[in-house]
């Protein structure tokens, strides 16, 4: 993969995984509260999160 396009990618997805997860915080803390749409976003920010993650490491041989 072209490293400029890896590093795009990766910063796309921490972006993402922050504001999936600070729309969770935000949705769980409505009154009332919009449980629903909480767990979407925070299972979509963790799931960047760790897309994120998993495009920095370094590969082992």
């Amino acid at each position: 993969m072209n490293p400029n396009l890896k590093i795009f990618i990766t910063i796309f997805c921490y972006i993402s995984a922050v504001a999936g997860l600070v729309t969770a915080v935000m949705d769980a803390s409505h009154k009332p509260a919009q449980t629903t749409d909480a767990v979407i976003a925070g299972v979509l920010g963790v799931a960047f999160l760790f897309g994120g993650i998993a495009l920095t490491r370094k590969p082992r041989y």
